[in-house]
């Protein structure tokens, strides 16, 4: 059973990555991790402002983790509901970080077979020849990079 991660920003850009996904997924009966991720640049705001208490920070990083998950099932919860409609198992996972580390550290720790991504997504372009570079050495599994 081949396990898929699906990295999406959940952008129209993303959907033909996400159908892609699930298509695979069905054809050999695997399954998916839709997987989003959040920029942490406002988390960093709570860190370093002097001029609240401990508490105040710890609320409003909270509600940026809240935001963050809400965010995520907005943008795929309507892949994992495609995919369980073709009876692939698929579940949504959340991280917060720079986006492609987070994917790369995400299909590692998952023991993912092939990552799938967008030519475009959270303002990078897959297609980039560094960038791909950059996936192929930090990666053991295939990588596709749909147009």
């Amino acid at each position: 059973m081949r396990r898929i991660l699906l990295g999406s920003d959940g952008s129209a850009r993303a959907r033909r990555a996400e159908d892609f996904a699930i298509a695979a997924a069905h054809a050999d009966g695997g399954s998916v991790i839709a997987l989003h991720v959040v920029d942490t640049d406002l988390m960093h705001y709570a860190k370093v402002d002097h001029l609240v208490t401990q508490d105040d920070k710890d609320s409003f990083m909270q509600y940026v983790k809240d935001q963050g998950e809400q965010e995520c099932r907005i943008r795929l919860g309507g892949v994992v509901k495609k995919a369980r409609e073709k009876g692939v198992e698929a579940r949504l996972h959340v991280r917060w970080g720079e986006p492609l580390r987070e994917v790369l550290n995400a299909a590692s720790e998952s023991g993912a077979d092939e990552i799938i991504l967008p030519s475009q997504s959270w303002g990078m372009d897959f297609n980039d020849s560094c960038l791909r570079a950059r996936m192929n050495r930090s990666s053991r599994c295939k990588i596709t990079i749909l147009p």
